[in-house]
């Protein structure tokens, strides 16, 4: 076979590769068409709401989170809280792999000293050799497939979700706190109940005492009354302790030793008004607003350029580097004014026989897009569901509050009502003890409905987007329906 004949296969060959290339470096996104395509439903299904986009939502947050001294613990928490101060260094750090990723478009320049003393044995001689060099070095890739290109928005779509992630945590964060607050103010109200009903049984029995020493009470009224005194008094007891609790992990919370007293924890004893009516933004929007929702989908673009990281790894790698430098058998010799070494280089790499590791690989990055796609839209849907709920809770619970309080009217003159009647005779004390029974879980059903009421709507604030609601309330006309879900979708990352 001719050199000629050679040289021309080796040109065919060499042709047939880069056509090949060329044609597959270009690598399509995994991600479905029907998840880039995706559509809200037009309305909420909760019947019982007002679907429109209004400040209602915003205004009841304010309402509830208007106390000055929740605000304050709500500061404290986003300046102390550990799970936040951690999130804000995963920011941070995905900055920092960013700028890892863009130094890819510079080349990169490193010098070398060496200093080196030899020693060599010839039978009866001895020879002593010094060498110094210095080097300076210059490598640049060339990419030519946008290899590069993609590890770099494969970082800036990262940190993106960085960002919506730290984001929802902050907005989860001021969520807990509002939480653990009204759960640590329910606790008190419930204390004091607890200890006034303690007492009004104490007076009780200061009363049938009496009537038993004038011989108008029975022994069993004693005996009934004072059980209803020491259980009362357990209660107290067992109340104090989860004040207490929940004192601790409001402290905790805010980054304070979960000591269980505090005095800026101290609080008004009074619920904030929630209205009755309750509007809220079209499900298009919850998308955008939601923080984790934008933090799973820039996850999942992120894989899919990772992808085509891994699909453009199985090409040719052109690689140029240049060198420079001077040797001697001095270290004050070397830059003395010599002639300097130096060289060029144009290295071309490419994989040729790896037991199909690249092609693994790339297999491997497709699934996990795959895989990511999936939970996207797990979240997606239980986004929907958990707005849903919360939307329909909203009207149960109003009615349930209503309805009790209306209870408790009833069964606080009925308790008041029964005693009255014993002192005269006409009815037993189990009479009055049913009645204090039916008058006390009133009581109790109230504060705890009233705290689940504003629970629930600082969700559904949570829910629909949180600080991003807010933003998009001031301009619902800019960031409302399939627009901004489109947007969403075509915009890599803001």
């Amino acid at each position: 076979m001719t050199f000629s004949h050679t040289n021309k296969m080796t040109k065919t060959y060499l042709s047939v590769l880069l056509f090949s290339v060329l044609s597959g470096c270009a690598s399509n996104s995994a991600i479905s068409t029907h998840v880039k395509a995706f559509e809200a439903p037009k309305s909420w299904a909760a019947e019982s709401v007002l679907i429109n986009v209004d400040n209602q939502v915003m205004n009841d947050w304010l309402g509830i989170a208007k106390d000055k001294h929740l605000q304050q613990v709500i500061d404290l928490a986003l300046a102390n809280n550990f799970n936040l101060k951690a999130a804000a260094y995963e920011v941070e750090l995905a900055t920092e792999r960013l700028a890892v990723s863009k130094s890819t478009d510079f080349p990169e320049l490193s010098m070398a000293l060496t200093q080196q003393r030899s020693k060599t044995v010839n039978g009866d001689s001895e020879n002593y050799n010094n060498n110094a060099e210095l080097s300076l070095n210059l490598s640049y890739e060339l990419d030519l497939w946008g290899k590069l290109s993609d590890e770099q928005q494969q970082a800036e779509l990262s940190l993106a979700a960085v960002k919506s992630s730290y984001e929802n945590q902050r907005i989860n964060l001021i969520t807990d706190v509002v939480k653990a607050w009204f759960n640590l103010l329910e606790s008190e109200t419930l204390l004091s109940l607890y200890q006034e009903r303690a007492q009004n049984l104490k007076n009780n029995l200061e009363i049938i005492n009496g009537s038993y020493r004038l011989g108008l009470s029975s022994a069993l009224d004693v005996y009934l009354t004072q059980n209803e005194v020491n259980s009362e008094l357990a209660r107290v007891v067992e109340q104090q302790q989860r004040v207490v609790e929940n004192k601790r992990s409001l402290q905790t919370i805010v980054g304070r030793y979960p000591s269980g007293s505090e005095p800026s924890l101290q609080h008004s004893k009074t619920w904030p008004t929630i209205k009755d009516d309750m509007y809220a933004n079209l499900p298009t929007t919850l998308m955008t607003q939601r923080a984790d929702i934008r933090a799973s989908w820039f996850e999942l673009m992120a894989a899919d350029a990772g992808l085509a990281v891994a699909h453009k790894q199985r090409f040719p790698q052109f690689t140029l580097s240049a060198s420079t430098g001077d040797s001697s058998d001095k270290l004050s010799n070397l830059l003395s004014g010599d002639a300097l070494a130096w060289s060029l280089l144009a290295n071309i790499t490419t994989p040729l026989f790896n037991a199909g590791k690249l092609k693994s690989l790339e297999q491997q990055a497709r699934l996990q897009v795959k895989q990511k796609e999936q939970r996207y839209l797990e979240l997606v849907f239980s986004a929907f569901e958990d707005v849903e709920n919360k939307l329909s809770n909203h009207s149960s619970l109003n009615k349930r509050l209503t309805y009790f309080k209306q209870a408790e009217k009833n069964a606080v003159a009925a308790q008041s009502l029964s005693f009255n009647q014993y002192q005269k005779g006409l009815v037993s004390y189990t009479t009055v003890l049913e009645s204090q029974r039916r008058a006390f879980d009133t009581q109790t059903s109230v504060i705890q409905l009233q705290n689940q009421v504003i629970q629930n709507r600082v969700l559904i604030y949570a829910a629909l987007g949180g600080e991003k609601l807010e933003q998009t309330l001031k301009t619902p006309q800019a960031n409302s329906g399939l627009a901004q879900v489109k947007k969403f979708h075509d915009v890599d990352f803001e």
